[in-house]
């Protein structure tokens, strides 16, 4: 397996409708897991997120789901997202598909604000019974480390984009390590930015043996390793 930081395999891939998605090839080439866009403020469905769930899980990899962030009302953010994702269908099984916000920059208007992101991870674990990850980089950062420890997103994992040769600056009042680390965007950042035969995206590393990103996968028990989790899960 690649190893971009000691410990880690290199095996997660991000992507949405505007990538080249060949489930067969990518596992052939090393992929074990992707996270696919869902969904993107109040009422952007990707249209092939569905389909291509589909066939990730046929060719045997581990799937994901992210939602890309705006200022919307959180309340039909995640609305758009559970429905997006089919969460609470009964013909669907979501047990393993990991769910995530993406909080960074909105590419249509203003950004996601902290308690948004509150009411969206709140909403989504309301719903699916279990917190979903949250990713972001420098606006996350700031975000947290402006208010101390966060004491509702401590309990979602981390999944921290910094395309340095580290994931250093994680507020580690909220987070202590992070669960996924987004290295590179296919351009900025270390290599390899390519998995053989397939075009340069984003790629992630997560600390584990391929056994233990299994076995994990999707993170659903991580809240109860949370700082101060004894105090205030319930």
């Amino acid at each position: 397996m690649p190893e971009t930081l000691p410990g880690s395999i290199d095996v997660i891939i991000d992507i949405h409708h505007d990538n080249h998605f060949d489930a067969v090839k990518l596992r052939n080439a090393g992929v074990r897991a992707v996270i696919h866009k869902a969904s993107e403020g109040a009422t952007f469905k990707d249209p092939v997120y569905r389909e291509r769930r589909e066939q990730a899980l046929a060719a045997g990899l581990l799937w994901g789901a992210y939602h890309f962030s705006s200022a919307r009302p959180a309340a039909d953010q995640a609305k758009n997202f559970l429905d997006a994702t089919q969460a609470g269908d009964p013909d669907v099984d979501n047990r393993a598909t990991l769910f995530c916000l993406d909080f960074e920059p909105s590419s249509s208007g203003p950004d996601m604000t902290l308690a948004q992101a509150h009411d969206f991870v709140a909403r989504v674990r309301d719903k699916t019974g279990r917190w979903p990850m949250i990713y972001g980089g420098n606006m996350l950062r700031d975000a947290v480390q402006a208010h101390g420890a966060d004491p509702i997103l401590k309990n979602c994992p981390l999944w921290y984009a910094r395309y340095r040769g580290e994931p250093i600056g994680i507020p580690m009042d909220t987070w202590p390590h992070f669960t996924l680390w987004q290295y590179t965007d296919g351009r900025l950042g270390p290599p390899p930015h390519a998995f053989a035969g397939m075009t340069a995206t984003d790629r992630d590393c997560y600390l584990g043996t391929e056994a233990a990103l299994k076995n994990a996968w999707p993170f659903a028990d991580y809240f109860k390793t949370a700082p101060g989790a004894n105090d205030q899960n319930g």
